[in-house]
């Protein structure tokens, strides 16, 4: 039998072998740290402003309120700041046929209530709290929502509302096309 083992092949075996044994040797486990750095800058506060259904109604010669309905709209602070803010809400005196005469006397808007939810991506726990319904006295704005500070941060998204928008139309106001604009505005808290 060792005429068929010639010394390099016993050589080879040795070898083969003492690397056997390594392969089933425990190996302590090695780890290595890296940081990751970077700059986070930061972004704005914004909002959008919903749609507002068109509304109609006869004139009755007494006031009466028609509804409107308030399609979604959004909310974002990406200022990184934790902070919070104020969202208002303001409306133009209203005209009609262009006229704000035409308007008639003691008119109103009010929204109704519309809550908040994390828009997909954020995992922020809480968001902004709506106001209880905001009555807008005509041309000055009236807060519909908020974040106290360490809230809010991210996107949000406000639901739509069926009826969202009460407007008031006084019993001496004119036939005609009715125009008031609304104007959302997030704001830093002070």
């Amino acid at each position: 039998m060792s005429k068929f083992l010639s010394p390099r092949v016993t050589r080879v075996a040795a070898g083969l072998a003492a690397i056997s044994a390594f392969a089933v040797a425990p190996m302590a486990a090695q780890a290595a740290d890296t940081d990751a750095n970077g700059t986070l800058s930061a972004g704005a506060l914004t909002n959008s402003a919903p749609s507002i259904g068109s509304l109609s109604t006869t004139l009755t010669g007494v006031a009466q309120t028609v509804n409107a309905n308030v399609g979604g709209w959004t909310v974002t602070d990406a200022r990184g700041s934790n902070a919070g803010y104020n969202i208002t809400v303001a409306a133009t005196a209203p005209t009609v046929g262009g006229a704000t005469a035409g308007a008639g006397t003691g008119g109103s808007l009010t929204l109704a209530k519309s809550g908040a939810t994390a828009a997909a991506g954020n995992l922020a726990a809480t968001g902004p709290v709506a106001s209880s319904g905001a009555t807008m006295v005509l041309g000055a704005a009236a807060s519909i929502a908020g974040a106290v500070a360490t809230t809010g941060q991210g996107a949000w998204d406000f639901a739509s509302a069926t009826s969202g928008l009460a407007v008031v139309i006084p019993g001496n106001a004119s036939a005609g096309a009715y125009s008031s604009t609304l104007t959302y505005t997030a704001s830093p808290l002070a």
